[in-house]
């Protein structure tokens, strides 16, 4: 076996210590509009804590690859649990869609008011640019009645690259944000 010369190797050595780490990119998922409504005094209604998927359960922004394959990006990740960034963006998104207060934590009674569940069981872009949301969520008023909901939508991205990933998310949680407003709006009749 021929070994390098010695000169040779030390060069490939330094020049593999010298390359330049990867760049980070790290994405908050906020609404457009921050301010979340007063409710004009409606009750409030209590967003229970966002369940998702456990593929989506972690830092990496995440792309389908292939028709069963994912991947989780490296240098591309959420800035913060994807489960708790869901949840303050759709606690704003539905306030504002059904002009109501809504609560994450009660702070009044929650004897008679409105709940909702929301489960995220797809949230990921694909290599053709389309981004897609599956949820189910629940409103379940004070007497205990339920409507069920299932939200499935795609979108395509309006460019290329990871922002506009984010941003084609945020897209479709407005969606779901209006479609569950329209949903705690049809229990109070």
């Amino acid at each position: 076996m021929k070994t390098l010369p010695g000169t040779l190797a030390l060069a490939l050595l330094l020049a593999g210590c010298d390359s330049t780490p990867l760049e980070q990119h790290e994405y908050l998922l906020r609404p457009q509009k921050l301010e979340v409504v007063s409710g004009g005094g409606r009750s409030a209604v209590l967003l229970k804590p966002v369940q998702v998927a456990p593929y989506l359960d972690q830092s990496g922004v995440v792309l389908q690859t292939g028709p069963a394959e994912i991947r989780a990006a490296k240098q591309h990740r959420w800035a913060e649990p994807l489960d708790e960034a869901l949840g303050r963006y759709l606690q704003v998104g539905i306030a504002n869609a059904a002009d109501r207060s809504v609560e994450t934590v009660p702070i009044t009674s929650t004897g008679d008011r409105q709940k909702i569940v929301i489960s995220v069981h797809q949230l990921h872009g694909s290599e053709d640019g389309s981004v897609r949301l599956v949820a189910d969520y629940v409103v379940e008023n004070g007497a205990g009645e339920r409507r069920l909901g299932s939200f499935d939508e795609r979108i395509r991205q309006a460019s290329d690259g990871y922002p506009a990933l984010v941003a084609a998310h945020g897209s479709l949680l407005d969606q779901l944000s209006a479609e569950i407003a329209a949903a705690l709006e049809t229990q109070d009749d």
